[in-house]
């Protein structure tokens, strides 16, 4: 009875360990059906038979992984459709299997919560310390005659108690507007327009109007600083091109990086910092964010067969074995040479095997990896070993000497199934997969026994639906080898062949399978804000956010006669005594080094000139010109008239002209010839001088001209 109870315990040990390792077999079955829930459950069976067994524990947890990504995917998928009872029961699901997911909880307590209505996006903006307080009521006021515009601002300034003062250089400009239901500010932007000025609130009930020069704009602009911390993006990787959309015509921002703390600060105007604000929103979205699901099958078979008659050693040898005098020089004597004596010879023969070898293994190799990535980046996986390949190298063994010491260093080769994918999530709800699978298994031994790698690879890019499945097979590999050995002349002999020769037979088939099914974890958040335009004035820096407003019917001037207006009038600051007159504007102002501006060249003539040439000199050392453009008032010969123009920075001298396409058109009047964009370099004053003019009519008799210098003082 004794030894009956001993062996019922040993019986009941060894079957309790068959049942744990048949709950883990089935849970491993499970998972590679992709059934988590069943997996989950046999794991859990094999974890409390065997708590301390850490394979059970870590199978345990990474199906629970698993099942918590394929609910979590569906969930989202419901909820994108609008089942939200189906979408709770997914949440829940995978908040069950993961409890302290502290980001399925928010998903889930935001699905539940009662829809709200969607607030109206508002535009995006930086607001000024100071507003004007006017009274509400509409401005409507028609002067078609030319008014004054100092008086029209003053007449608005009384309608509404504000009081408007103006800048030193303000000139004084008739003007003719047609303002209905406007506010305040609406008609003093619109007249500041017109009239190529700006405008600066001092405090609630005072406005300074100053002209829309680069001086003016640097002594009155609001000028603010904001940092902005970024999550995203490197701050050094965005600043050239954030540099790019925020320089405006008199806005050169000063921009300082931090890079550890991923901060961006801009010291400049309101509308700058606004417009930064807005692009910096577009450019620091999170990557989306996907799961790769693999399934990596490798089948190798090898047969092999040796059948046959093999020999030992195919050689046959003679010896002589009798005793020979030689003399102590070696040679031999003939007639001491006894052949009759069979004793006196050896004769050997090979052993002849007969060979009844046949193998036939095969090996399977699966792989499930689950890869998590960012979009953009590469996600690389290998399932395979590592074999060392010798290299020699040859240095000498003293110095000076020559290379003959042999030096064996070892490198190590990735040998198996190396995959390197690059997910790109659209906003279709498709991922494009950039695929490289390099399948190397080794064949053998070569030269020296260095061993022989081969090789297979697969270069693609497939674009695949969330959840889709893209089976990739076809890489099969088939090699048959057939040796024929044995005794020559007998082996070939037909039907006895086989007899007096070995057949040695090896086939190797090597399959690879692999499965990849993507899925959409993140995608980058796109707001409705997002995608509506951001507008600005690229000349005044005036920025506005979303849709365009309709003007009113007798509203604001519409932009063609507003930019008709601002030529008249900016060419009107020539005095009326000169006949023909070229002058630089502005004449005299001030700026800091590294800043660009422009200055315009104005004329005024009553000739109707055909052609005209001049040159420009300045201070190479203080200034240079980046570029000159046709002025407004050569629309007049045409649309595309010809403008000579050329440029030497380095000896400081611009020549600029034009020609009448037609004979008997010639240009008169008041207006912009040409605009050069000029850029400060050094600290310093000098001159910008009008020099050998030369102007002929449409008649070809010479037209004499004024001229006007400009000053300039860069600091």
């Amino acid at each position: 009875m004794k030894k009956m109870g001993i062996l019922i315990c040993i019986a009941g040990f060894f079957w309790s360990c068959s049942t744990v390792n048949r709950h883990y077999s089935l849970g491993t079955t499970a998972a590679m059906n992709k059934d988590w829930e069943k997996a989950i459950q046999l794991y859990e069976k094999a974890v409390l038979e065997d708590p301390d067994n850490s394979i059970y524990k870590l199978a345990l947890v990474r199906a629970k992984l698993y099942a918590v990504t394929v609910h979590l995917v569906k969930a989202r998928e419901l909820a994108a459709q609008g089942k939200k009872e189906e979408a709770v029961l997914e949440y829940q699901k995978a908040l069950s299997y993961d409890p302290r997911n502290r980001m399925i909880a928010r998903e889930l307590e935001n699905l539940e919560k009662p829809a709200v209505p969607e607030e109206k996006l508002q535009p995006v903006s930086l607001e000024p310390p100071v507003k004007i307080k006017a009274a509400d009521e509409k401005v409507s006021l028609k002067l078609f005659v030319d008014t004054s515009l100092r008086t029209v601002f003053l007449a608005l300034g009384k309608s509404k108690g504000v009081n408007f003062l103006f800048d030193e250089s303000f000139r004084d400009k008739p003007i003719s507007v047609n303002f209905t239901d406007m506010t305040l500010m609406e008609a003093v932007q619109a007249l500041c327009l017109a009239s190529n000025n700006f405008y600066r609130v001092i405090d609630e009930k005072t406005v300074v109007i100053a002209p829309d020069t680069p001086n003016a704009r640097e002594k009155y602009n609001l000028i603010a600083v904001k940092t902005f911390y970024l999550s995203n993006v490197q701050a050094k990787d965005i600043q050239g091109p954030l540099m790019q959309m925020i320089r405006t015509k008199y806005s050169m921002p000063r921009v300082i990086i931090d890079e550890k703390l991923n901060s961006i600060t801009i010291r400049d105007t309101p509308e700058v910092l606004a417009l930064t604000e807005r692009i910096l929103q577009a450019f620091d979205k999170p990557p989306g964010e996907v799961v790769i699901d693999l399934e990596i099958m490798e089948i190798s078979r090898i047969k092999l067969q040796d059948v046959g008659l093999s020999l030992d050693n195919p050689v046959i040898g003679l010896a002589y074995t009798g005793t020979v005098e030689s003399e102590s020089t070696g040679w031999l004597n003939l007639g001491d040479l006894n052949f009759s004596k069979g004793s006196n010879y050896l004769v050997s023969l090979p052993t002849p095997l007969l060979d009844f070898l046949e193998s036939d293994s095969d090996t399977k190799i699966i792989a499930q990896p689950r890869l998590r990535g960012l979009q953009g980046e590469e996600i690389k996986t290998l399932v395979g070993d590592k074999i060392p390949l010798p290299k020699a190298t040859f240095t000498p063994i003293a110095a000076g000497g020559i290379s003959q010491q042999p030096v064996v260093n070892y490198d190590y080769e990735d040998v198996g199934i190396d995959i390197k994918i690059t997910p790109q999530v659209h906003r279709e709800d498709e991922i494009t997969l950039e695929l490289e699978i390099k399948i190397k298994t080794p064949r053998g031994t070569g030269y020296a026994d260095l061993p022989i790698i081969s090789t297979r690879e697969v270069k693609n890019k497939i674009r695949l639906k969330d959840g889709e499945t893209n089976l990739l097979a076809g890489l099969l590999k088939d090699e048959e080898r057939t040796t024929l050995s044995g005794i020559a002349g007998l082996k070939s002999i037909p039907l006895l062949g086989p007899l007096f020769s070995n057949t040695y037979r090896e086939i190797q088939q090597t399959d690879v399978v692999l499965t990849i099914t993507p899925h959409i974890i993140r995608r980058v958040p796109i707001s409705a804000e997002d995608l509506r335009p951001y507008w600005l004035d690229l000349e005044g820096g005036a920025l506005t956010a979303g849709p365009v407003r309709e003007p009113p019917d007798e509203g604001m001037l519409d932009i063609r006669r507003r930019r008709e207006m601002r030529a008249q009038q900016q060419d009107r600051e020539m005095p009326e005594s000169a006949v023909n007159e070229l002058s630089l504007s502005p004449r005299n102002f001030e700026i800091p080094a590294g800043r660009e501006f422009r200055m315009s060249l104005n004329m005024r003539t009553q000739s109707k000139l055909g052609n005209m040439s001049l040159t420009i000199s300045y201070n190479p050392n203080l200034i240079e010109i980046k570029d000159v453009t046709p002025g407004t008032l050569l629309q007049k010969l045409g649309a595309n008239p010809p403008f000579l123009k050329n440029i030497d920075n380095s000896s400081g001298i611009c020549t600029v002209g034009f020609s009448s396409p037609d004979t008997t058109i010639g240009l008169e009047g008041i207006g912009t010839l040409a605009i050069f964009q000029m850029l400060t370099k050094a600290q310093g004053e000098g001159t910008v001088a009008l020099t050998a003019i030369t102007g002929y009519d449409n008649r070809g008799r010479i037209v004499e001209f004024q001229k006007r210098e400009a000053q300039i003082r860069v600091r």
